[in-house]
């Protein structure tokens, strides 16, 4: 069965750490609602491109980092450039495209009192850079045939001649080599792939009740966009094909008794080079036009910006934000700060609870919400009072 994505957490203290921070991560948790009295934010509490909302009395941060910025996804390649030519395929292979930026996530907070504040980030995260263009490959040209004396006619399959005759058998005869094959072009270097858009900023909106110290650090700057990788190189050309070797032939009655290549250094060989004028080897052909270096560049754009707003506002504005449900935790936070014996941490949050009730929050509850809150603030008069007496 699938982790939940949405989770809400619920409790008087509730402390935010790089250790939660994994596990949420590990259950693949990406909206986080928190409800408490009291939110410690220790630490780095990072999770990437992820909505926390956190609704709460005080918010304490003293050098800590509430992180939900992107983070940009690994590539689906590996190597910096894509593959070379290939025998098959002489042009190189183009790149493939970065992956898109991730956009920064949600920060929501919704307290009374900023006691000491994280630093807040929500920034998209960088494109990812393109893959390089393979290079081309420089195209083998292939070998040209020798002479192959045929004795059904006067040459071998790429033509010849007789240069004597005895009676009726061929005495000595020359078999052409093959004209020697053009280079082929050489392969094209492959476009790069497109680097990738920086993710957006995300979103941060802060509102706080009392005076509470300046932000440390809160930002939702836009992604980078990805680089573009390098285009390949062209290969040069194929080389020149050398021509066929010719060979020379002596037949007496259908019988073979001399067969040379026209480069051999026997006598025979040599002075018939001479007497005929025979080149050793057929024309060579040309070489092939070089190929292309990639000129392309692809540029992508950075994320849009995201926003932060930071506010001090009257009871009444947040009031909308805290329902009845987050309402009845409030008062039983309020009970169980009495019956630890911690009757102020009591009155403080009773008597946010009120000032919460009487902005307008929870309407359909109110009276039995301020009812409930009243009695607890009556019961922690004569524990005030005896305080009172005992510090005279």
């Amino acid at each position: 069965m699938p982790e939940p994505s949405h989770l809400r957490v619920v409790g008087r203290r509730i402390e935010l750490d790089a250790a939660l921070a994994q596990a949420l991560a590990g259950r693949g948790v990406r909206t986080l609602a928190v409800d408490a009295d009291q939110v410690r934010v220790s630490g780095a509490f990072v999770l990437p491109g992820a909505a926390v909302q956190i609704r709460c009395r005080e918010l304490v941060g003293t050098d800590a980092v509430l992180d939900v910025s992107g983070v940009t996804p690994a590539p689906d390649w590996s190597e910096p450039r894509a593959p070379n030519g290939a025998p098959k395929s002489v042009d190189g292979q183009p790149g493939q495209d970065g992956v898109p930026g991730m956009s920064g996530g949600v920060i929501g907070i919704a307290c009374q009192r900023l006691v000491s504040v994280p630093q807040l980030l929500a920034c998209g995260s960088p494109g990812g850079d393109s893959q390089g263009g393979g290079d081309g490959l420089k195209p083998a040209t292939p070998a040209a045939g020798d002479g192959a004396f045929n004795k059904d006619k006067d040459g071998g399959r790429f033509g010849g001649r007789v240069l004597k005759k005895f009676g009726w058998s061929y005495f000595l005869s020359v078999a052409y080599g093959e004209h020697g094959r053009d280079g082929a072009k050489g392969g094209d270097g492959g476009a790069p792939g497109r680097p990738g858009p920086g993710g957006a900023g995300g979103t941060i909106d802060v509102s706080f009740g009392e005076a509470s110290p300046p932000p440390r650090d809160a930002r939702a700057d836009p992604g980078a966009p990805g680089a573009c990788g390098a285009g390949g190189k062209g290969a040069a050309g194929g080389d020149a094909g050398l021509g066929g070797l010719h060979r020379l032939y002596r037949y007496e009655w259908f019988k073979r008794t001399l067969e040379r290549p026209m480069d051999s250094g026997n006598a025979e060989v040599v002075s018939a080079r001479k007497t005929y004028k025979l080149a050793p080897r057929a024309a060579s052909g040309k070489a092939g036009a070089p190929g292309r270096d990639s000129d392309v560049r692809y540029e992508a754009q950075a994320g849009a910006p995201g926003a932060v707003r930071w506010q001090s506002v009257t009871p009444g504005d947040p009031a909308s934000r805290f329902d009845a449900g987050f309402l009845r935790q409030l008062n039983g936070w309020a009970e169980r700060a009495f019956e630890c014996g911690e009757p102020e941490s009591a009155e403080a949050i009773a008597r946010w609870g009120l000032s919460l009730v009487d902005a307008g929050a929870a309407p359909a509850d109110a009276t039995a919400l301020r009812r409930s809150l009243e009695q607890l603030l009556s019961r922690l008069r004569p524990l005030q009072a005896e305080g009172a007496l005992v510090r005279s």
